[in-house]
């Protein structure tokens, strides 16, 4: 019995990384880009608790986006440290009489303030309510149709508006992702900032996973219409959609469940409408510098997809297409959740009987070339949108690789399997990572550039 359960979900992991490698390599290329002549408004929605060390980062990718059409919302959610006065220090700030439009609850605002010196950014001050909450608050006080949300530690590329803004003019498109790259993958070269795999392993596992996650699975997945995940990071949305989903839900992953409701109800009264990702447009976002930080985070990541799965198992092939539902049952619940246990099992049994050795051993060695293939897939999708590194760091990657699938991706079975149990105990239970403030995004010079005759 478990010689069939291994064998046909070895087979399910076969299928699924197949498609993860070669549906991105012949389906992904960059096209010549055809922008709307008119901008589409945009409100960008930051919700802020204790963020003091990010903000100045976030602010310079705001200061450097090519778009005039824009409003900024940061919502400070009732932060304990000097947030407050670091959004003082850097936009002045003076009351605002900017009011809500009562379309969902949120925990009351205390005041409103805009910035003398760039009149399109506002700071909506509450009482805490978690992310959630203020994602509500941000977007009841949005005045554009089209609502980007953004983590206070994501730092946007400067074209990534304008590739939201076409991909928008697709009106069938209700939701999209943006590409998220981690910022400590960079290093400045003039004004630019190029790829550099000068890092630590850990640093480098995350940037090999955040790479294959973005630009082969995703790209998969919307390829399939069965995108379940818009990353917290860097998401954008119709606000008229986001009210008819009742905004966000209080809960450990506000994203995952966000788009689980949106897929509810192009599964239902929305049919024909599609959550597509867009590989051109960027965000940089910090990752956890130590182990600690990572397990938090990966342990909270868990939560969050438990609890998701729990909430929405009766939408399956119901309220959610037949994509979405396969994509979530077969590949994240049994490939990504259940197989980790015996993944982790069969290798012990294996040594203790000695059963069945020469089929563990092929299983395991197939296992570790399909996933370098995928690794080297990723470099090579990744090249064709212009993340291009050095030779010495091509090098340096490929000598990685090995590393990455035999150390550090068994240490996410082991944070998927941890996270699933503690999700039975406390569920709501989780710890902030460490923020760090790298400040790897271009100096205050920068503010020269913000379009600051724009209104509010």
């Amino acid at each position: 019995m478990m010689l069939t359960i291994t064998m046909f979900l070895f087979c399910l992991f076969i299928l699924f990384h197949t498609l993860y490698i070669f549906i991105p390599l012949y389906s992904s290329r960059e096209q010549k880009r055809d922008y709307p002549s008119k901008e589409k408004g945009i409100s960008i929605l930051i919700p802020a608790y204790n963020e003091t060390l990010v903000i100045e980062n976030c602010l310079m990718g705001i200061f450097n986006v090519n778009y005039s059409d824009l409003e900024i919302l940061f919502i400070n959610d009732g932060s304990t440290d000097d947030s407050l006065e670091t959004f003082q220090k850097h936009l002045e700030l003076v009351k605002s009489s900017k009011s809500k439009q009562g379309v969902l609850k949120h925990e009351s605002v205390r005041d409103v303030y805009q910035s003398k010196t760039y009149p399109y950014i506002w700071v909506i001050d509450k009482e805490n309510g978690g992310k959630a909450d203020a994602l509500n608050a941000g977007i009841d006080f949005a005045k554009n149709e089209i609502v980007i949300t953004l983590d206070a530690d994501s730092i946007l590329e400067p074209n990534s508006l304008n590739e939201m803004n076409l991909a928008f003019s697709d009106d069938s498109v209700v939701a999209a992702g943006g590409l998220v790259n981690i910022v400590q993958g960079f290093r400045h070269t003039g004004k630019k900032l190029s790829p550099s795999f000068k890092l630590s392993g850990l640093i480098r596992y995350q940037v090999v996973q955040y790479l294959s996650a973005f630009y082969l699975h995703k790209t998969t997945q919307s390829k399939f219409g069965s995108i379940t995940v818009i990353a917290g990071a860097f998401g954008a949305f119709r606000r008229s959609v986001l009210i008819q989903a009742k905004g966000y839900r209080k809960t450990v992953g506000e994203d995952m469940d966000i788009t689980l409701r949106i897929q509810e109800l192009i599964g239902t009264c929305m049919k024909g409408k599609k959550i597509v990702f867009v590989p051109e447009a960027v965000c940089y976002t910090e990752c956890p510098a130590s182990f600690k930080s990572l397990y938090r985070q990966r342990i909270r990541w868990q939560k969050a997809f438990v609890d998701c799965i729990i909430t929405y198992r009766k939408s399956f092939y119901r309220k959610m297409n037949f994509k979405v539902s396969t994509y979530l049952f077969l590949d994240s619940f049994l490939l990504g959740t259940v197989s980790a246990y015996p993944t982790l099992m069969v290798p012990i049994i294996v040594l203790a009987t000695m059963s069945h050795l020469k089929l563990s051993i092929i299983l395991l060695i197939m296992s570790v070339v399909l996933a370098i293939m995928q690794d080297i897939a990723t470099l090579i999708v990744s090249r064709r949108f212009g993340h291009l590194y050095s030779l010495r760091d091509y090098i340096t990657l490929l000598l990685f690789l090995p590393i990455e699938v035999i150390l550090y991706r068994v240490t996410g079975l082991f944070f998927v399997t941890v996270g699933t149990i503690l999700y039975f105990f406390d569920k709501e239970g989780w710890s902030r990572s460490e923020r760090i403030g790298q400040p790897i995004m271009l100096d205050m010079g920068a503010k020269a550039s913000v379009k600051d005759t724009i209104g509010g």
